[in-house]
């Protein structure tokens, strides 16, 4: 099975403590999961910070997912037991923050693997932060579909991303927003990361914004 940098995976065991289990951060290393997230938003806020965490945890899930659904292969096993995913200060090592400690593939469909390592975190991230958990899972949701649409564009093949996504989520919002000159896919997210509290600018998919915000957003950038 082809993998490295490509495919957004690592394979094997490696020395750097970054990389945990979804259970370990959904448990003992929760807080510390929480803080350095916080860190990196400089937000002191728990909702933005529980919210943060589970985005992160999706987004590493589903990244060589989408790879693999891509070229039409089955998916790297990506169950609990095999993964690591990066939490840590630092970036991750060579951008990448999935890691399978054994190369297979496997017949699990990608939202039981994201339901697997997403569902233990969800439950303590909405006890510790008081976040609601239908809003964290809204996260996941626009994360997973982020991820196939953001590497589908990343390879040139946008209109196969965008595929993919309203196939796993049919209610998804992708717009054409039409600009001077051009056209620009937007994938409006279903609920709100709540980063604009920290404060921080809208992106172009904040449910908050209206179209034409949106295009002054892009006339600004």
């Amino acid at each position: 099975m082809a993998t490295g940098s490509a495919q957004a995976l690592h394979v094997g065991a490696r020395p750097e403590p970054g990389w945990l289990s979804s259970a370990e951060v959904a448990g003992p290393r929760l807080p510390d999961a929480l803080a350095i997230v916080g860190r990196q938003l400089d937000t002191d806020r728990p909702d933005i910070q529980g919210q943060r965490i589970v985005e992160v945890l999706s987004w590493w899930i589903a990244l060589p997912a989408a790879h693999a659904l891509l070229d039409g292969r089955p998916l790297p096993d990506l169950s609990p037991e095999n993964t690591r995913l990066w939490v840590d200060p630092d970036p991750a090592p060579d951008g990448i923050g999935t890691l399978v400690l054994e190369d297979r593939e496997t017949t699990t469909a990608l939202d039981a693997l994201v339901e697997a390592h997403l569902a233990p975190l969800v439950s303590a991230a909405s006890e510790r932060t008081r976040r609601p958990a239908k809003a964290l899972w809204r996260g996941v949701d626009d994360r997973v579909a982020a991820a196939l649409i953001h590497v589908a564009q990343t390879r040139g093949e946008e209109a196969r991303g965008c595929e993919l996504a309203r196939a796993a989520y049919p209610d998804i919002d992708l717009r054409t927003l039409e600009l001077p000159g051009y056209a620009l896919t937007v994938h409006v997210r279903s609920g709100c990361c709540l980063y604009y509290r920290i404060p921080k600018a809208k992106c172009w998919g904040c449910p908050l914004l209206s179209d034409d915000e949106r295009r002054a957003l892009t006339s600004n950038a």
